[in-house]
């Protein structure tokens, strides 16, 4: 799952926590059996015992000393190893040496997967903090960039320091082809259920120009890790997610005329909601998909199937190549891209003649039980307080021809879902919006659903409204 809590640190030149940095480890860190430093000097023995015992120092004079430390270095053996990371309270990744180096580490330790999975506390520190994003960029290194663990899209340049000419410059050219975030010392992003807070002097760099991070700036990143917060509960996700009617595939596969020797592309597949009525056709199946644990869910699904392809990144940013699609579809996904990117790269992407094509359902169970409905509102308006708000429903479908498509054909096809109790509070689970509800809000929350559907015959009915957008490239 999404780690409860991601700490980026950029050092620590003093050797000890500032005052709000121990705060925040303070109100987070409070269960503290076992801390695992993985070195970013596999090889350098002693360098290693020695900083993470001083690391844990740091930890234990802010009296936050965990009950037992170690190391992950090329002593460890991969079993070891791997157990250490999965029972871990907080993970920490050192610094001080190269990215790659620590990278491979992670890989050879056969501690990647158990990273993604694991529930600790993830912490990074220099290269470890680089290390972090999707994207990571070691000028030491190559400015090119390589892929890291994928626990955050913030990529960070650390120890910036205005004076060090040479480093300022190298921040500068790493901002000429993306976005960095450069990190004077003392200074960490924390991140936690999509909220994040800043401490320190953190600088925005993008096209050489650089300026102090903004509260906007923060809001735009807290939107980009919101869109990965469906991660957080795969299971949960590909169990109660809705599905779209089979009446609805047929038409739009005639519709586009898709089939054997046909390729298509599936935007954000999440777990394959909208998945096996496109792959069946035998088309050339391709999807991208942002989040690690849905993308890994697809794989465990369909990956034995010799149509179907998938990567692992963000549409945004992917680079496809020269591949062209005949269709390019998204169910419920699209609408978390800006709009002008959404609808100009997958023209891009479409053959000439190729399809957009565009789904969302729209449920209301007013109709069935207007006494539930009444003290379901009356619970949204207590408890209902998201800390970060959904800002993606004004999306506008009907734009397209704006971006060189003929135009938008508009459908709409009919279903049916009826939940228990139980069954209701998953899927209200499985919300964007509700999944950043604070604790223990939330859980008081679900509670008061619950006993509502209870007191309702333990029984709710969804009429949904399956819709579909239809744009051609001419």
């Amino acid at each position: 799952m999404r780690k409860e809590l991601l700490a980026v640190f950029s050092g620590f030149p003093d050797h000890r926590f500032s005052e709000e940095i121990t705060k925040r480890l303070r109100k987070e860190l409070t269960v503290r059996k076992s801390i695992v430093f993985i070195s970013a000097c596999p090889s350098e023995y002693a360098q290693n015992d020695s900083d993470s015992d001083g690391m844990h120092e740091m930890f234990a004079e802010q009296g936050l000393a965990f009950e037992k430390h170690y190391v992950i270095d090329e002593r460890s053996e991969a079993s070891g190893a791997k157990k250490l990371v999965e029972n871990a309270d907080c993970i920490f990744l050192m610094g001080g040496g190269a990215c790659g180096e620590q990278l491979a580490l992670i890989r050879e330790k056969d501690c990647y997967e158990a990273l993604l999975d694991c529930h600790a506390a993830v912490f990074g520190v220099s290269a470890g903090s680089m290390n972090m994003a999707r994207n990571t960029v070691d000028f030491f290194e190559s400015m090119e960039p390589f892929p890291g663990l994928g626990f955050t899209n913030i990529t960070v340049s650390c120890h910036h320091d205005p004076a060090d000419t040479w480093r300022y410059e190298q921040t500068l050219k790493m901002s000429e082809s993306r976005r960095v975030y450069a990190m004077e010392d003392m200074s960490a992003f924390f991140i936690k259920g999509g909220k994040i807070e800043v401490v320190g002097s953190i600088y925005r760099a993008e096209n050489r120009e650089l300026h102090l991070i903004t509260e906007e700036d923060i809001r735009e990143l807290e939107q980009d890790e919101f869109r990965r917060v469906f991660d957080t509960i795969p299971d949960q996700f590909d169990k109660f997610r809705p599905r779209y009617s089979e009446e609805l595939f047929a038409f739009l596969n005639e519709r586009a005329r898709i089939g054997a020797g046909k390729s298509v592309l599936e935007i954000g597949p999440g777990t394959g909601q909208a998945t096996e009525p496109v792959l069946r056709t035998g088309c050339d199946y391709h999807a991208i998909e942002l989040g690690e644990h849905l993308y890994r869910k697809m794989k465990e699904k369909y990956g034995k199937l010799p149509n179907f392809d998938i990567v692992n990144d963000d549409f945004i940013t992917h680079d496809f190549g020269d591949v062209k699609f005949d269709m390019i579809y998204s169910a419920a996904t699209i609408q978390w891209i800006p709009q002008d990117i959404a609808f100009a790269k997958c023209f891009d992407l479409l053959k000439e003649g190729g399809t957009l094509a565009m789904m969302l359902t729209r449920s209301e169970y007013r109709s069935n039980d207007e006494a539930l409905y009444e003290k379901i509102q009356a619970l949204y308006d207590k408890y209902y307080k998201p800390e970060i708000p959904y800002t993606h429903g004004k999306f506008d479908y009907t734009a397209a021809p704006k971006y060189g498509y003929l135009e938008v054909e508009k459908y709409e096809f009919k279903g049916q879902r009826i939940f228990n109790a139980d069954e209701y509070v998953q899927f209200s689970g499985t919300h964007c919006d509700h999944i950043v509800i604070p604790e223990p809000v939330r859980s008081e929350f679900f509670k008061g659903l619950k006993n509502a559907v209870l007191e309702a015959g333990d029984r709710i009915v969804f009429n949904d409204t399956y819709v579909l957008y239809l744009a051609k490239k001419a």
